[in-house]
């Protein structure tokens, strides 16, 4: 019976210990870093807004911070946010969530200046929380002009204009076709996203 509970021991803490990132100058987070921060509603809502608004080299001020969180949350418009909810999220984010944030090597606060900044693990999150980013536009340019090519090499011999050793021009044209259609969709909600 001893064994079986060591056993399952030492399973969570490997499981702990995995981390997440580490890959294009991107910090090594725990797991359970990733999902407890993960968890709470204002810290991905801060994360959010950093990826959408805030550079390496230009940090953010909190109070646009904590406004931006307070109309998401309320779903107002930035301008129709009352002290009141300002206040709220700016009171949690000043004494909890960005000094939690800042421990964890997430963002870098500066709590003198009401600043926050990204560092290299803010990044690990886009892929988690779904936000787009210039290698996905990359990837549906280069499907879009792969198709293109395609559909070009079919024409051109379905009308025998160039001889390709292609065993059927219907199917490369066919092919080419579903990779366009494929390249254009994947743009456009790429696009609709951002």
């Amino acid at each position: 019976m001893g064994g079986s509970s060591s056993r399952g021991t030492e399973r969570r803490v490997s499981e702990t210990d995995q981390s997440v990132g580490g890959s294009d100058g991107e910090a090594q987070l725990s797991r359970d870093t990733v999902f407890k921060t993960l968890s709470n509603r204002r810290r991905r809502l801060t994360l959010q807004y950093l990826s959408e608004h805030g550079t390496n080299d230009a940090p953010v001020r909190l109070r646009d911070l904590a406004e931006w969180i307070a109309a998401a949350e309320n779903d107002v418009p930035v301008e129709s946010v009352t002290y009141k909810q300002r206040k709220r999220v700016y009171t949690s984010l000043y004494q909890s969530h960005l000094p939690a944030l800042h421990r964890d090597g997430i963002v870098q606060y500066d709590r003198a200046r009401g600043t926050i900044s990204m560092t290299p693990a803010t990044g690990t999150f886009d892929t988690y929380l779904g936000f787009t980013s210039q290698t996905g536009s990359a990837w549906s340019l280069y499907w879009l002009g792969l198709g293109v090519a395609l559909l070009l090499v079919a024409l051109l011999s379905w009308f025998n204009v160039v001889s390709f050793p292609i065993s059927s021009p219907l199917l490369t044209l066919v092919v080419s076709l579903v990779v366009l259609a494929s390249a254009v969709i994947f743009a456009h909600t790429g696009a609709r996203s951002d």
